[in-house]
C-alpha cells in the first residue's frame, strides 16, 4: 500500500507527484501503461531511466507502472 500524494503548485508551473511508500518518499519520475512494456523488460526501462523502484497502479481501469526515484533527503513526520 502506497499514498499518492500531487502538488501542483511547484516553481514553473510544472506539477510534481510523489509516493509514499515503505516509510521513503519518492518522486513519479514516469507513469507508463503496463502493456506499452514488452514482458520482461520492466527492469530494463527502469535502470534505463535510473530510477530506483516499479509499483503497479492497478486502482484504475488500466494497469499503470510508476517508475518512482527516492527523495534521500526527504523526513516523513506524522502531523
Amino acid at each position: 500500500m502506497y499514498t499518492y500524494i500531487k502538488i501542483s503548485e511547484m516553481i514553473g508551473g510544472k506539477c510534481m507527484e510523489l509516493v509514499n511508500y515503505n516509510d521513503k518518499l519518492y518522486q513519479v519520475y514516469r507513469k507508463v501503461n503496463k502493456d506499452r512494456i514488452k514482458e520482461g523488460h520492466i527492469l530494463d526501462v527502469k535502470e534505463l531511466w535510473h530510477c530506483d523502484i516499479v509499483l503497479k497502479n492497478k486502482s484504475q481501469d488500466t494497469d499503470m507502472l510508476l517508475f518512482l526515484i527516492e527523495i534521500a533527503d526527504a523526513v516523513i513526520s506524522e502531523e
